[in-house]
């Protein structure tokens, strides 16, 4: 019979013995992302607002995901281009992730031309804030400065980036609800050249993020642009959201006058649940994506990041967790007309009658 004694000294050997495969068993002791690089792929142009959330949220979870990875970013300009890149070229490995606006899901489920991907095909991690405000800001020599004088000027020409950018629909939907006579838009714009197109008087019009106008545009007021509307974000929080800004600008809720302009409203918002998301493709390795989201909630909570992202963008964080964008979108209306008519409005045609 074996003593206590070398019984003991044989289970401290075998003890030793698993700690020491373990430990050499990289697929049990080496995070998933170590050694890795990870590729954020980002729907829009260099230098944007755009850019710089992608940029801010990437450097933490980078910080935050277990291995720290390196991260290295892929512009496609196009967002339908970005996705359908996602959806059908990258491999499902875990080393790819998408930044990109939420026009990805409206215009799967809209069925928009050149969509080669489905709703299906990505997981949504999050998104570092709700969506808005934004507002609708116009060149000074046209003294547009309230919505009434908005509403009388025919042919206001719109720049913006593209058929299907963010901006580009939001044009559209307060072009939509405001009834504005012939509206027209000039497209291939970078997110730099929008703005320089109004001073140029190329173009008459844009919209735009509050927090971005207040950060790199608020010396237009002085200059005499003018912002006669708001659009609240997905919150319901509207101008009050940026304190230095004039709190008196019409909310665009308030001529939404026909149910057809409200369900509208109320699409869009259920739609396009945040200003950006940041999704992983359906499919990628477990581990993976557990250590995507968990980095992903420690972003959130990290107080450095706040102030970063406030830095960069000039809007303040308000999170939002992929259950959160998941639960919107189970909120998305199915009627019919409405879904012909907000895809006639995101569209490149005319904008369809309001009634």
């Amino acid at each position: 019979m074996m003593s206590k004694t070398k019984w003991l000294t044989v289970m401290g050997m075998i003890i030793s013995l698993i700690v020491c495969m373990i430990t050499r068993d990289p697929a049990v002791a080496a995070p998933f992302y170590q050694g890795k690089t990870l590729t954020v792929v980002i729907g829009t142009s260099p230098g944007g607002t755009g850019d710089f959330r992608a940029r801010a949220v990437s450097q933490y979870l980078q910080k935050h995901l277990p291995g720290k990875p390196s991260v290295v970013y892929k512009y496609i300009r196009n967002p339908i281009h970005a996705a359908n890149h996602v959806a059908n070229v990258a491999k499902r490995n875990g080393l790819t992730i998408i930044f990109v606006s939420p026009g990805l899901f409206s215009n799967a489920i809209l069925r928009t031309r050149a969509v080669r991907y489905q709703v299906e095909d990505f997981i949504p991690l999050g998104s570092p804030y709700p969506g808005g405000p934004y507002i609708l800001v116009t060149r000074p020599d046209l003294h547009l400065d309230n919505v009434e004088k908005l509403r009388g000027y025919k042919g206001l020409r719109f720049a913006q980036r593209s058929v299907g950018h963010s901006m580009y629909i939001l044009d559209r939907i307060m072009a939509f609800v405001l009834d504005l006579p012939d509206p027209k838009w000039i497209l291939g714009y970078s997110s730099l050249e929008v703005p320089a197109a109004l001073e140029r008087k190329e173009a008459d019009a844009q919209s735009t993020t509050l927090a971005g106008f207040v950060k790199a545009r608020k010396y237009w007021l002085q200059e005499g642009f003018a912002v006669p509307v708001v659009m609240k974000n997905t919150k319901g929080r509207g101008a009050e959201v940026e304190p230095t800004f004039p709190q008196d600008r019409a909310a665009i809720d308030q001529f939404a006058d026909t149910k057809l302009k409200r369900d509208i409203l109320k699409f869009h918002n259920a739609i396009r649940p945040s200003g950006m998301l940041m999704l992983a493709p359906s499919g990628i390795p477990a581990p993976a994506l557990k250590d995507l989201r968990t980095a992903l909630q420690r972003t959130w909570d990290d107080p450095e990041f706040a102030k970063e992202y406030k830095r960069l963008t000039g809007e303040t964080a308000d999170p939002m967790i992929g259950e959160e964008i998941e639960a919107n979108l189970r909120k998305i209306p199915k009627d019919p007309k409405v879904m012909a008519t907000y895809k006639q409005i995101i569209g490149g045609g005319p904008l369809p009658p309001s009634k």
